[in-house]
């Protein structure tokens, strides 16, 4: 089971953070024993430095496979729409690079973007807008 954080700033901007060639969500896989946002506020920091973190409610759920470690698994992973007031970033060794993007700035990623964090964010937004309302 995995975590990850479509984290929204203040300025209605989502994070994403780039992992070799591919841009992605910030989290990862839970811990023994370790409680969905015990788990999420844990690798947010890890990765981000952030601890300012509003965590909101699942708006995403996604599968695929993967080989941590080397071995091939089966990936679910929960996506929560989550908030800061954070402007200060700093990354762990895990990324290589960050951005703050809406959905029209997507396009830009083309193929080095997950569907994942594409589709979470996407979602987002229209959650965002739809509260506005």
């Amino acid at each position: 089971m995995a975590v990850k954080a479509v984290i929204q700033n203040t300025d209605g901007k989502f994070l994403i953070v780039r992992e070799g060639d591919r841009w992605q969500a910030v989290g990862g896989r839970l811990e023994q024993g370790e409680k969905l946002e015990q788990g999420l506020r844990r690798e947010v920091e890890e990765e981000t430095g952030i601890v300012d973190l509003d965590i909101g409610k699942v708006i995403h759920v996604d599968e695929w496979l993967a080989k941590p470690e080397g071995e091939l698994k089966h990936i679910v992973a929960l996506f929560f729409s989550c908030r800061t007031t954070s402007t200060e970033v700093v990354l762990s060794n895990e990324h290589q690079e960050y951005a703050w993007v809406n959905t029209n700035e997507l396009k830009n990623y083309e193929d080095m973007i997950e569907k994942e964090i594409e589709e979470a964010i996407i979602i987002a937004e229209c959650n965002d807008q739809k509260d506005k309302l």
